[in-house]
């Protein structure tokens, strides 16, 4: 076997050669160690959000569901038609922020697991405002809270969907916030670039501290003034992530003593309409299916 002879350069260059992967491969081991630190990070993270989640879930609909199951034995055998229709209040307040919770809940995880596609629609904004009112009613009778409807829009294109829950969040939050006995008001505009709607409410100031978390999901911040801590936390999350998959987005400003949310949304040409209709959200449930209930 030959040996082959280096000189003190070659075998300079040789060292310095292997010097070099050698701090390569220590830097490429450093690379992969802090990504699976940040890995394992990330897994504790979601492991622990969703720990949390389970026991929101578990607080946010033992208590209703309890309720509900005790007002419809009470329903069931009451004869006093004043208390029946008492029983039945209760029973829409506790199964409206059952089915709202729900309806967040669904949209969060279809934005997580990229299932958001649009489906846009030409609608009629007053009227989805009108119909948000309604669902939410018992949530504004609570507070006793004036609502007022104010549109230059007649109709434009959207996600139906989307824009019923981004509204019904940014009035569920208006209510949540607002002093008893104020009024709720939401506009919509159009400008040359865009769409935008308003929600204001008079309540107490957002602090800064709570800005910065706000559309965070899980995030809950209760004043201890004009709401309870209550909810699951997902409602500004889902309207700032429904928002920007129509690539529109949110904000908010705060106006002689108002705190108004803007939502903005681009104009969209009428070929991205889809082959579903509806000017309004009726669209959202079975027509035929509700109208057998009532038979029943």
């Amino acid at each position: 076997m030959g040996i082959t002879k280096l000189d003190d350069q070659e075998l300079l260059d040789e060292i310095s050669r292997r010097f070099q992967e050698k701090r390569a491969s220590i830097h490429e081991m450093e690379f992969m160690t802090k990504k699976l630190l940040e890995f394992n990070e990330k897994a504790k993270e979601a492991e622990e959000v969703k720990t949390y989640f389970l026991s929101l879930i578990k607080n946010e609909f033992n208590n209703p569901m309890t309720v509900l199951l005790n007002l419809v034995k009470k329903i069931g055998g009451e004869n006093d038609p004043d208390k029946a229709s008492r029983i039945a209040t209760m029973m829409h307040k506790e199964l409206m922020y059952l089915d709202f919770s729900l309806k967040n809940i669904f949209a969060a995880s279809e934005i997580e697991y990229g299932q958001s596609a649009n489906s846009y629609v030409r609608i009629r904004p007053d009227e989805i405002a009108y119909e948000a009112i309604s669902y939410l009613e018992p949530m504004i009778e609570e507070k006793m809270l004036c609502t007022e409807v104010n549109s230059s829009v007649r109709t434009m294109v959207i996600d139906a969907q989307k824009f019923y829950l981004v509204l019904l969040n940014l009035l569920s939050n208006g209510c949540e916030f607002s002093y008893p006995s104020t009024t709720l008001s939401i506009s919509f505009t159009q400008e040359d670039n865009g769409y935008e709607l308003r929600v204001a409410n008079t309540g107490e100031k957002i602090d800064e501290d709570h800005s910065k978390h706000m559309y965070n999901r899980f995030y809950k911040y209760s004043t201890g003034k004009t709401r309870p801590t209550q909810g699951l936390g997902l409602g500004l999350s889902v309207v700032k992530e429904l928002c920007e998959s129509m690539e529109g987005k949110i904000d908010y400003f705060e106006e002689e003593g108002k705190t108004v949310f803007v939502a903005r949304f681009p104009v969209k040409d009428e070929q991205n309409l889809s082959i579903s209709h509806g000017l309004g959200s009726d669209e959202f449930f079975d027509s035929e299916f509700v109208q057998s209930l009532l038979e029943f």
